[in-house]
């Protein structure tokens, strides 16, 4: 997985690029992370979810994805440590069902850099080249 910040004027962006669809979700949430915190978050993870999101195109479910992280951040104070990422294409779209380990946002505030309000559909794009996938993400901050 490769994941590059990206400089933007109003909000913050980064790209990710993954061998398969689900690490390319799982970098995406690593990006977010990065935007949220500054440095690495070195705590024991303590509780677990499992969000099942549906979406028509991959990159509603991406955005859908990024707010649903930013939700269990900044609402409910849990912090997503490591995610493992399953998607599944069905008759009206695709299907996302992840494991989040988590941590109590009280574990890493002292790192907590920027709120995100929401992923946003301004210059995104998940492309395919060869086996590689990339996507590009801005978040309004």
């Amino acid at each position: 997985m490769r994941l590059r910040m990206l400089d933007h004027t109003a909000d913050v962006g980064f790209e990710v690029e993954a061998g398969s669809l689900p690490a390319l979700f799982e970098g995406a949430a690593k990006g977010l992370l990065e935007v949220m915190f500054e440095g690495p978050l070195e705590a024991e993870p303590g509780d677990e979810h499992r969000p099942r999101l549906e979406a028509e195109s991959l990159e509603t479910l991406l955005v859908r994805w990024l707010d649903e992280l930013a939700y269990l951040v900044q609402t409910r104070g849990e912090v997503p440590l490591e995610a493992e990422v399953s998607l599944d294409r069905t008759p009206a779209g695709w299907r996302l069902e992840a494991r989040l380990a988590t941590a109590p946002f009280d574990r890493v505030a002292d790192r907590f850099a920027s709120e995100v309000k929401a992923a946003t559909y301004h210059g995104l794009e998940i492309k395919q080249t060869g086996d590689r996938y990339r996507a590009r993400v801005i978040l309004d901050v």
